[in-house]
């Protein structure tokens, strides 16, 4: 590591920013990939499905890249895994773990079919793994909010990720009953444990995230990020819906339900692109990288709610309902491209700068800020 931090290296200070933010690049490759897969289902498209799975295949490239380049940065600079122990950002940002392994298993899922024998297996690790590490994320996460001081600019609403990783499991849990019938009770009490862990989350530190926006004087470059809310009331949906196909809740309640959180979330969906657009001056902010995974959740709870519409004779709404999702969902495809753009601007800047001009590692100039402090 003397080597390493002696020189001019561009890589010392490409290790350096490699913080759990970063992440978000492997799961807005994975929920691009199960977007496009219902694009392709829906357009029957053999084009749009080969795509999906290439981007499948690249997203779970860029989640093993990334945790290989995070944990070198803990190794290289231990200081900074206690310094991230201690930041809410930081410690929100890593939840995006287990979103992307069940991002992962849904996207194999759907290109590969229910998975049998040691597929299987692997896919229960996954399911398993994934809450256990969101729930424990959850829990440290509250023990900060409870017991440090809490600057201001920690409370943005990236501290919903981790109410929104509990929840998430809902995405799997359909095939780990249809895969394994033995794991349908515990599966089934662990989707409704994490629905009303996430909702009491939801409402308990979105509040405080709302109020620290309304209160902190708040440059354009950071209002990317206010995306995260945009992925609340879609994950609800999905939670909703699968109480109802366990007996949980009769169809109509959630269908109504249902109906309500989609209404709201299109309504957020039009708020965030207006505001975010008006945003997106210079240099393309990394933080771009957070509208692929709750546009895509939109997305797909859009498919069922329209399904659910159609199947009780509402054909119109039906249909309104899948055209408003499909345009989110074509959104997406470019909405990627552009955030492999600022991707690859950030590093060749990055890499432009004479070594003492180069940010600190984990910095306020790491991705979670959106890039923009970086910016020259």
């Amino acid at each position: 590591m003397l080597g390493l931090r002696g020189g001019s290296m561009p890589a010392f200070r490409l290790m350096g920013i490699f913080s759990s933010d970063w992440f978000s690049v492997a799961l807005g490759t994975t929920a691009a990939s199960v977007a496009v897969y219902w694009l392709s289902a829906l357009a029957r498209s053999p084009a749009l499905r080969a795509l999906g799975i290439a981007l499948a295949a690249l997203g779970a490239v860029a989640f093993l890249v990334i945790s290989i380049l995070w944990a070198a940065r803990g190794l290289a600079f231990p200081e900074l895994v206690r310094r991230d122990a201690r930041d809410l950002g930081k410690v929100s940002f890593t939840a995006l773990i287990p979103l992307e392994l069940i991002a992962l298993g849904v996207a194999l899922q759907l290109y590969f079919g229910v998975p049998r024998g040691a597929a299987l297996g692997l896919l229960e690790a996954d399911y398993f793994a994934a809450f256990a590490l969101a729930i424990s994320l959850s829990v440290f996460e509250g023990y900060l909010l409870y017991t440090k001081s809490v600057a201001g600019r920690e409370l943005t609403y990236a501290i919903l990720v981790p109410p929104i990783s509990v929840s998430t499991d809902v995405l799997l849990a359909s095939t780990m009953m249809q895969a394994a019938p033995t794991t349908r009770p515990l599966v089934a009490a662990f989707t409704l444990w994490g629905l009303g862990v996430s909702f009491m989350l939801f409402i308990f530190i979105g509040s405080l995230a709302l109020a620290a926006h309304v209160r902190e004087i708040r440059t354009p470059e950071s209002v990317p990020i206010a995306i995260f809310p945009v992925g609340v009331s879609s994950i609800l949906v999905m939670n909703v819906l699968f109480a109802s196909s366990l007996g949980f809740l009769s169809s109509r309640p959630a269908m109504m339900i249902s109906l309500a959180l989609w209404g709201y979330e299109a309504w957020n969906v039009v708020v965030m692109a207006v505001v975010s657009a008006r945003s997106l001056r210079g240099r393309p902010p990394m933080s771009v990288w957070a509208y692929l995974f709750p546009l895509t959740i939109f997305w797909v709870s859009s498919i069922r709610i329209s399904a659910m519409l159609d199947s009780i004779g509402y054909a119109l709404p039906s249909r309104i309902v899948l055209a408003a999702g499909a345009a989110t969902g074509a959104m997406i495809i470019p909405l990627w491209a552009y955030s492999v753009y600022a991707t690859a601007s950030l590093l060749s800047w990055l890499t432009s700068l004479p070594r003492e001009a180069a940010p600190k590692p984990g910095g306020e100039e790491d991705v979670g800020n959106g890039g923009k402090e970086a910016s020259p």
